[in-house]
């Protein structure tokens, strides 16, 4: 693993490799094959500074019956890039309510990846346990005011 230190965050440069495995579906031993093109998946900070991890995983091929299969690890999903920690502290942060951009921009990830976990979380509304006494505020909608005071 090599760790470069660039102006704005670090980079380890890191392979995936481990013993071939049998092949799912046919279940003949697999040969190693080549790797991938290197996963940029960002990380936790390290010493103040951004880090993402060059991942480059083995691929493994089935000489029985063709099947390509790509090393695994427990650092990300199959067929995701973002990190299980940082997906953890993006839902933390939300609790928080850090707002988005700051999550953001302080695990340096898109706005867009802290809005698909935001949508992950399920709320449940229960009309049932509404309070008895519900009131509004005055709102202008196109030129008029429109009043909605107190109802029960």
């Amino acid at each position: 693993m090599d760790i470069i230190n660039k102006d704005t965050y670090k980079e380890l440069i890191a392979k995936l490799d481990y013993e071939a495995p049998s092949c799912p579906e046919c279940g003949s031993q697999m040969k190693k094959y080549d790797f991938q093109k290197p996963s940029k998946i960002p990380y936790l900070e390290t010493t103040g500074m951004p880090t993402r991890i060059l991942l480059r995983k083995r691929r493994f091929k089935c000489y029985h019956c063709s099947k390509m299969m790509v090393a695994e690890t427990s650092i990300v999903k199959k067929n995701h890039q973002i990190p299980r920690i940082i997906n953890q502290k993006i839902a933390q942060k939300l609790i928080e309510k850090t707002s988005m951009t700051d999550i953001a921009h302080q695990l340096a990830i898109s706005t867009s990846t802290v809005i698909r976990k935001l949508n992950d979380f399920h709320f449940e509304c229960n009309v049932r346990n509404l309070p008895e006494i519900m009131s509004w505020d005055v709102e202008t909608v196109r030129g008029v005011t429109v009043s909605i005071g107190r109802w029960r």
